[in-house]
């Protein structure tokens, strides 16, 4: 895996306030993109739960600011979710390119 650093940019809500997913800045030595990485990557409990943060606050949401477990269950499947999205878009698909002559 290269490596690269990612920033939390903020929630995505729909037009009618649903959490819908996180706005995320991927970038390495090469390449700098955002992307919007889809709430299907968390679990039920801690997309209730960032709803319910998103729904009684106007301000924007920080991640950093949130109870430690709450961290971990965003930042767990986000950092599998965008290793992939990495070697996707960064490095066009790297698992399916390689040579099979040895």
């Amino acid at each position: 895996m290269s490596k690269y650093v990612y920033q939390i940019q903020g929630a995505l809500e729909s037009p009618m306030g649903k959490f819908i997913g996180l706005r995320c800045l991927v970038c390495n030595v090469d390449f700098l993109d955002m992307v919007d990485v889809p709430v299907e990557i968390l679990d039920h409990e801690t997309t209730k739960y960032l709803q319910f943060r998103l729904s009684i606050t106007s301000e924007a949401l920080d991640i950093q600011r949130l109870p430690v477990e709450i961290q971990n269950r965003i930042r767990t499947p986000l950092g599998r979710w965008l290793d992939h999205w990495v070697l996707d878009n960064f490095y066009g698909d790297n698992r399916t390119n390689k040579s099979t002559n040895a």
